[in-house]
């Protein structure tokens, strides 16, 4: 008899396994909380689907798996066992891979674990369910047609891939999805879904040794199959800028820019990751300093690079365009273009300001601030990115499909450390080569057109003469890869030290609560307010989002560059913003950094001085971004439903408010509001993770001193009257219909039908 499984890594916290008909199993523990997540990864997404890529079998066969019908169990027995569990389960489609996950509380782990078995190995895909699921797909294909999102995503696909099955949307094109069988869907099941070309990891407050025992039971009688053979061709880059150009119902024209990329760990892949952060992620970023700030080209800027284990994938740049006021929309007419209206040529500006900083990145090395700045921000997001049992299976499973290495981020941090000035400048020579720059920009539609579905485009000539790579889906690929890491010794865990929450309250009313958890070695921490959109006056909604906007552009000792490039130079993010009922500030930082950090934090809640030059570049950005809040069918019918159901009180808005109030304020107006606002009684300060309680409170009592006790002008929650029943329609430009309903009135936190409901 054949051993049961054959052990790849084991250490402390970990196991990891591949069993005897080539099944990668991980359990990983995290004994932070009582939960666990329960995941299943196959290398089955929409670039494997062969001659019927493009018809989106791979996403149609995820919603009938999920919690589907079985050999052992039916639908509904799938679904009162998830119910018994408490469970919270999902499955989610993508390019390379399909992944199912249920995550409940730690006695329920085997019951996750023998229920998405039951999925994987015995799904029956009944008529009834194939056609139920084939509707609901159909809605969204629609819904997608609203969401300027996906619209912009699938153009992208197209324009970065003229010959890789990645060009199709992983949805699919409709006529070619509503052509697919339910036997081509059992089909694939029964090809794609096999052992060895899955990866089964569990992560949470578990035994290790005792999961992976009772996985390899489970699939014990499973046989390993052969797989398909897949071959796909090499990709050229493009000679000259392509240019693709697609509609959605927007109110601002969006742009995006992208370079051919790398693979995955591949050369030049780390340093665009760097280059990403330099040019624009954060305030203190090239392209935000200065396209958004100071020309006010853009509302939004964001650059970031995207890399693939299965092929090359690009560089890219989003903005959204600031354009004149006024129903002017653009055509997509290029400059001298007589039909070129106001918003094409605020295009054409934004996308050269935007290639004159690429460009300087081509010319002129990146100042070591810049990068030292950058390490550290990838850094912390290593960091942060392994806190909850759901994220760290996710990554464990994408890091061993994609590199063959669990440990990958651990690597990646280390060689992104190692990476020199010379090494980020080469790296933008090679990739950000203007001629093979892909623009597209996405406009609001023509009156009464309404966006399009897409379709699949025509096969260019040079498909039939291009080399081709094979591609070998099998866990054997797994296997070679992890083996041929270098050998380290087994990464001993940090021990996990979580005390009971200390709650204090500060001389001034200021109640302050400290949290010490070693889950990472991170901190947050968050300070909230009463107020917010409940205390925006009537007719004024949109002052305390406004005020929250400001508090980072400018204290009575620092300017808003000091401030972001302070918090930034430690890889931390400072944010200050405004809800329904609170407007707060949270910061989030390395452990050892949690002083600055709080220190920086009490003076934007503290001392803001609402500079009039800052007010004039936040102004505008605050303005666009309340027009494009129902750029979406969901936000949209969101927005309807609160002024129909709330009608007279504040939450009759969001928490942006409304574009004359925006338009109205004074920098004057918002120092007013704030100083009026202020008050320790009505305000919690949290700060959780790897602290001293004591170092904290210390800390707090000196930096929040000064906050005055009570409000000049208290906040007195208006209470919301609900309407009689009624039906409110709206009209939308959108191409699809959607329901809102609401009961009412609603209860408070304290009633004891709160938690009923």
């Amino acid at each position: 008899p054949q051993a049961p499984y054959r052990v790849l890594q084991d250490r402390p916290d970990r196991l990891m396994v591949e069993l005897p008909n080539r099944l990668i199993v991980i359990a990983q523990e995290l004994h932070a909380a009582p939960v666990v997540s329960v995941q299943v990864w196959v290398k089955t997404g929409s670039i494997y689907e062969g001659d019927d890529a493009g018809a989106g079998l791979s996403h149609f066969l995820e919603h009938l798996l999920s919690a589907g019908t079985t050999t052992t169990r039916s639908e509904e027995q799938s679904n009162e066992i998830l119910g018994a569990i408490g469970a919270e389960t999902t499955a989610a489609t993508s390019l390379d891979n399909v992944h199912y996950y249920i995550n409940t509380t730690s006695p329920h782990a085997e019951r996750a674990i023998g229920l998405i078995t039951d999925w994987m190995q015995h799904s029956l895909i009944p008529e009834e369910e194939y056609r139920r699921e084939r509707s609901v797909i159909q809605r969204e294909f629609e819904m997608g047609q609203g969401e300027p999102d996906r619209i912009l995503w699938k153009l992208t696909q197209q324009a970065r891939y003229s010959l890789h099955p990645a060009r199709h949307p992983t949805i699919g094109y409709l006529d070619e999805f509503l052509r697919i069988t339910r036997d081509q869907i059992a089909d694939f099941y029964r090809r794609m879904y096999v052992p060895n070309n899955m990866v089964f990891v569990v992560a949470g407050d578990i035994d290790r040794r005792r999961v992976v025992e009772r996985i390899a039971e489970l699939w014990r009688r499973v046989e390993p199959r052969d797989l398909p053979a897949v071959e796909f061709p090499v990709e050229l880059s493009p000679i000259g800028e392509r240019r693709v150009t697609g509609v959605a119902g927007i109110d601002k024209p969006r742009l995006r820019l992208a370079w051919p990329g790398t693979r995955l760990a591949a050369e030049g892949d780390y340093a665009l990751d760097l280059l990403a952060v330099i040019l624009g992620q954060g305030e203190s970023s090239r392209l935000t300093r200065t396209v958004r700030d100071e020309q006010r080209a853009v509302n939004t800027v964001h650059s970031y690079n995207l890399s693939f284990a299965w092929g090359e994938g690009f560089f890219g740049i989003d903005a959204e365009v600031a354009t004149p006021e006024g129903p002017a929309s653009a055509t997509g007419a290029d400059a001298g273009n007589p039909a070129a209206s106001a918003a094409d040529q605020a295009i054409l500006r934004a996308k050269a300001a935007i290639l004159e900083q690429v460009d300087r990145l081509r010319s002129e090395p990146v100042t070591p601030e810049e990068l030292a700045r950058a390490k550290r921000t990838i850094l912390a997001d290593v960091v942060l990115e392994a806190q909850s049992a759901q994220d760290i299976a996710a990554r464990l499973a994408s890091d061993t499909i994609g590199t063959g290495d669990p440990d990958y981020l651990r690597r990646y941090s280390q060689a992104i450390q190692s990476l020199s000035v010379d090494e980020v400048k080469a790296a933008a020579e090679k990739f950000l080569d203007p001629g093979h720059l892909i623009a597209i920009t996405l406009l609001p539609p023509p009156e009464d057109q309404p966006p399009m579905p897409l379709t699949r485009p025509p096969t260019p000539p040079e498909a039939a003469a291009v080399d081709t790579e094979r591609v070998n889906l099998d866990n054997t690929v797994i296997v070679e890869r992890f083996s041929a890491l270098a050998t380290t010794q087994p990464q001993t865990p940090r021990p996990i030290e979580i005390q009971p929450l200390q709650r204090y309250t500060l001389p001034n009313g200021l109640r302050l609560i400290v949290g010490r958890t070693t889950t990472v070695p991170a901190v947050a921490m968050q300070v909230y307010h009463l107020g917010g959109l409940l205390a925006d006056a009537p007719g004024r909604e949109g002052i305390a989002y406004a005020v929250s906007a400001m508090r980072t552009r400018g204290t009575a000792t620092r300017t808003a560059q000091e401030i972001a490039q302070q918090i930034e130079n430690l890889g931390g993010s400072l944010e200050a913003d405004c809800g329904n009922n609170t407007w707060y500030t949270r910061g989030v930082c390395l452990a050892e950094d949690w002083p600055a950090v709080l220190e920086i934090l009490a003076d934007v809640t503290l001392n803001p001085t609402f500079p009039d030059d800052e007010w004039g570049k936040i102004q505008p950005l605050l303005l666009a971004a309340v027009e494009r809040q129902a750029d979406t069918w969901s936000d949209e019918l969101v927005l309807r439903f609160r002024e129909a159901y709330f009608q007279q009180h504040p939450w009759s808005r969001s928490p942006l408010g409304r574009k004359e109030v925006i338009a109205s304020l004074s920098p004057e107006d918002l120092r007013l509001f704030h100083r009026r606002s202020l008050a320790a009684s009505q305000s919690v300060l949290a700060v959780v993770g790897d602290v001293d309680p004591e170092q904290v409170r210390a800390h707090v009592e000196r930096l929040f001193a000064s906050m005055p006790a009570r409000a000049q002008v208290p906040v007195t929650p208006p209470l919301p009257t609900p309407p009689a029943s009624t039906v409110v329609q709206s009209q939308t430009d959108k191409p699809l219909a959607a329901v809102q309903i609401g009961f009412g009135p609603g209860v408070t936190r304290q009633s004891p039908d709160f938690p009923t409901l």
